[in-house]
């Protein structure tokens, strides 16, 4: 929660997709105290499910959740071969040496 806090894109994202689906249920209620609960009702509550779990599923909500994606979404690029820049997620230094040649943090 701190986190879409702290970050305005994700927090008017989350803010648009409740009220969407709060729209969707007083509509839907509406509907059935009129009477008038058809087809397109069931069709938009449905929708309304698939953005709540849609939201839940994407949706960063913490720095780790962040920085996994992006590790995530790096690694399938990889896989691809549609890479562009450095792999960032990687702690292993080795990547960078070329083979045979020895890191020495002496010569500096």
């Amino acid at each position: 929660m701190k986190y879409l806090i702290k970050h305005r894109k994700e927090s008017i994202i989350s803010l648009g997709v409740f009220v969407t689906v709060l729209l969707v249920i007083f509509w839907s209620i509406w509907s059935i105290i009129q009477g008038t609960f058809d087809y397109k009702n069931l069709i938009t509550v449905a929708a309304a499910i698939f953005e709540i779990l849609g939201w839940y599923y994407n949706m960063p909500t913490s720095e780790e959740n962040c920085e996994a994606t992006g590790e995530m979404r790096a690694k399938k690029a990889e896989k691809n071969g549609t890479v562009e820049g450095e792999y960032f997620y990687s702690d292993d230094d080795e990547l960078d040496l070329v083979e045979g040649e020895v890191e020495d943090d002496s010569i500096q």
